[in-house]
């Protein structure tokens, strides 16, 4: 995993202030620089300014490595790609519409009075015409940044719910599968709480399992403000002698370092291969009888399946082998090293993201109920990001988003079907949902033209509304398709507040800049939107954002006054002994009865009376093996044989940061690369550096060529998060030249239960270019047009 000196940050951030809009005249600030502290989702540091100009960063008190990412955000800060000024859609402006037009139309250039007031104009007019449930926010979560005061999803509900309610989402993309399903199985949503703590397994943990899990790479960001120093957990745990697996069909940054074994599995099939292994621990005898009747219920429901009890094939190994394109041998000594070894099954949210992903998590679960391991120091399973003991401080208190009187919400990935299908009603976890006629799109922090699945069939929904609005600071694909965009301001432009994920501090993140161009903050732009729709009083309650700030620190910290806080940047709590030596489920182990599971049951339910009573066809009572539509061994392979991975990506979050100069590190001539087999390039005569289309029938993209030992063959890898550059702005269909994997990904949902993204169910094909396709204009601002000004601006 690539990191870099101390000395070596300092120079790259301060080369990257000098190469910027920055001018050359310094490379290093001055004896009068001030160093403020800051803090953002690829980690804490202190931004060196002078004179309100960000000239660099320097890391925080090393909790956290400092990333390539930390080192581009002065970049970032002042990147010709920033929305200057409020503007509007031509054909919008003039009345005359042509959604069509969206994403190649120009823009006119209009002051903050007539862009507010038309916003204002748009959300009065949508409502009396069609109702609250028309309007649509696509701000589901809060990646956008950090902050808790300023956070984009959180100020839009609030200012939306006092509005009159709105068309909401359920869950989210990045585990939307999992975390349904699990209530039912564990009793909570589980991803998201703390996990056995890494100072346990380094102590008690014999062999880890890395099931679709890249720690390494992941854990460089986080949803709040990353602090786990894992690379330095993974050195610890290796110099320890710890044997680590990867069971992945791609040979992960974590698993390359620390060395560890590699079982290339084939893509989706990770349930198949979990029911071989469950087999043979059944027939020899090797599973843990007592826990499963002790802590469990349900397990004859899931030992008929697994044994072929109920007139289906037996799970065996050699049946799994043949889905799974692991062998027979090989399951059975999985079997046996699981069992007479401390195992972790360590996993992330990646597999979930599947047709039938909720399949995944529960047999992983069956897998560590019949190892016994569950509640034992180092044993059992581990999700999320959570291992790191928490100081169990409360977090820092956010602007309520309030109450929604809509009483509308959707899947977080069913955004292009709502938009095509009004009035269509979906079964989802045991009820039903009935899409609403959208008619405005509200975006604020998200770039829905990037991170949702089937990007063709959004942009077909996208033409039935009538009015997109977006908050922005950069001219993304999002941005560049709406009607009016708002230049919203970086945090480095403002205050807000902030914490690491186990609240071993709260970070001041403070003002470290002067405001770009006519950038203003989200909070003054809903302020002034609240004002002309007739609630500002209660939208603000008479605080100004820095007053929310005072309030949210003084809400949750006793002993520390504000002024010493924001004087010192931050505040430090220490991490209880006991919390250090954490064992997930430990109480529940001990004594069920006295610390039972919040399940029907009150134990892991393999087989839940629940799920099964809402009789889905695709997702039954118990684990099973479901095929999806797309796999490698379907008929839908002959005609698209390459299974296409869409990763997280190691240097951008999502989409964040694709239009910077560290996208140099990895692009070709410009474009995503597109990791693939040696034997696969082979056979497609491709070679480092060609450029290649991948398609299949819902869209096409194009990709520079990485040959690479660490994909399994007829898979290929393709990150997440690349800006969409339609080679014909504005045409359905055309061919994306950036190379957003999200053009190809289906949409088709995991299951009836979740309703969740299953984007790595894609199948695709791919043919080299003989002629290099033209450059792409993703990162490039439209044309902007003052009115009475002949020229153009960007």
């Amino acid at each position: 995993m690539s990191r870099i000196s101390r000395r070596d940050f300092m120079k790259l951030t301060a080369a990257t202030a000098a190469a910027g809009t920055l001018g050359p005249e310094k490379l290093f600030a001055s004896e009068e620089a001030l160093r403020h502290i800051h803090a953002t989702h690829f980690g804490p540091f202190a931004g060196v300014t002078e004179g309100g100009v960000f000239r660099s960063v320097e890391p925080f008190k090393d909790v956290f490595p400092p990333t390539e990412m930390l080192e581009s955000l002065v970049e970032y800060a002042y990147s010709p790609g920033r929305v200057r000024y409020p503007c509007v859609r031509k054909s919008y402006l003039d009345g005359t519409g042509n959604n069509y037009l969206r994403g190649s139309e120009e823009f006119i250039r209009v002051d903050w009075k007539t862009a507010l007031d038309l916003v204002a104009e748009k959300l009065k007019g949508v409502k009396k015409e069609y109702g609250s449930e028309s309007i649509f926010r696509t701000s589901f979560a809060g990646w956008a940044h950090p902050g808790v005061i300023g956070r984009p999803d959180m100020l839009q509900g609030r200012f939306l719910g006092l509005f009159g309610g709105f068309t909401d989402t359920i869950g989210d993309y990045s585990a939307g599968a999992a975390t349904h399903l699990m209530p039912y199985i564990l009793g909570s949503i589980e991803l998201y709480h703390t996990q056995t703590s890494h100072e346990v397994i380094l102590k008690d943990t014999d062999i880890i399992v890395l099931w679709g899990a890249d720690p390494a790479k992941t854990f460089r960001i986080d949803y709040a403000v990353p602090n786990d120093c894992y690379d330095r957990w993974l050195k610890r745990l290796k110099e320890a002698g710890k044997r680590f697996i990867c069971i992945d069909p791609v040979y992960t940054e974590t698993a390359k370092e620390v060395g560890a074994e590699w079982i290339s599995v084939r893509p989706n099939t990770d349930t198949a291969l979990m029911l071989g292994i469950c087999n043979e621990l059944y027939r020899k005898g090797l599973y843990d009888r007592g826990f499963i009747e002790r802590y469990t219920v349900g397990f004859d429901h899931f030992e008929e399946y697994l044994m072929g009890k109920n007139g289906e094939a037996e799970k065996t190994p050699e049946w799994a082998a043949e889905i799974c394109g692991i062998s027979a041998g090989k399951i059975r000594e999985l079997a046996r090293l699981f069992s007479n070894n401390k195992t972790l099954l360590r996993s992330h949210y990646g597999p979930q993201r599947s047709q039938y992903g909720e399949q995944f998590h529960w047999m992983l679960v069956n897998l560590a109920c019949m190892l016994g391991q569950i509640g034992e120091p180092g044993g059992g399973f581990q999700f999320g990001k959570r291992g790191i003991p928490s100081t169990g401080h409360p977090i820092p208190r956010s602007v309520s988003q309030g109450r929604n009187p809509v009483q509308k919400a959707i899947p977080a990935s069913r955004v292009g079907e709502m938009l095509n299908n009004p009035g269509r009603t979906i079964k989802f976890n045991g009820s039903r949902i009935t899409y609403p006629d959208v008619r405005m799109i509200y975006s604020m922090g998200a770039n829905v033209l990037t991170h949702h699945q089937n990007i063709n069939e959004l942009l077909e929904g996208l033409r039935r509304v009538d009015t997109i609005v977006a908050h922005e600071i950069m001219w993304t694909s999002s941005a560049k398709y709406s009607d009016i965009v708002l230049p919203a301001t970086t945090t480095f432009e403002r205050n807000d507040i902030t914490f690491d994920k186990n609240v071993k501090y709260i970070y001041a993140m403070k003002k470290l800049m002067k405001r770009q161009h006519e950038a203003m903050d989200d909070y003054w732009i809903l302020t002034e939107l609240s004002d002309r729709l007739g609630f500002r009083d209660k939208f603000t309650k008479g605080r100004t954002q820095m007053d929310w700030i005072r309030w949210s620190f003084t809400s949750t910290v006793k002993d520390t006054s504000f002024e010493e806080f924001w004087n010192k940047g931050y505040v430090e709590f220490e991490i209880p002994e006991e919390r250090k030596n954490f064992i997930r489920f430990e109480d529940f182990r001990e004594d069920p009865q006295r610390s039972p599971l919040y399940t029907a049951s009150g134990k892991i339910e393999i087989f839940s009376e629940k799920i099964a009573s809402f009789g889905y066809d695709d997702c039954a009572g118990h684990a099973k093996w479901y095929a999806p539509d797309e796999w490698l061994g379907s008929e839908k392979a002959k005609e698209y044989p390459f299974h296409l991975m869409s990763i997280h990506p190691k240097y951008r979050l999502h989409s964040q940061m694709d239009n910077l100069s560290i996208r140099n590190r990895y692009k070709i001539d410009n474009r995503e690369p597109m990791s693939i087999n040696p034997l696969d390039a082979k056979e497609l005569g491709v070679d480092n550096g060609d450029l290649v289309e991948i398609y299949n029938e819902r869209g096409s993209i194009v990709c520079g060529v990485m040959i690479t030992d660490s994909v399994r063959e007829r898979v290929i890898r393709v990150d997440e998060g690349a800006w969409f550059a339609p080679e014909k702005p504005g045409v359905i269909k055309s061919r994306c030249l950036s190379g957003d994997v999200n053009v190809l990904t289906t949409s088709v949902p995991s299951s009836n239960l979740s309703q969740a993204c299953a984007a790595n169910s894609t199948l695709v094909n791919i043919r080299k270019l003989r002629e290099k396709p033209n450059a792409h204009d993703a990162y490039d601002p439209p044309v902007v047009r003052t009115p009475g000004n002949k020229g153009e601006e960007r």
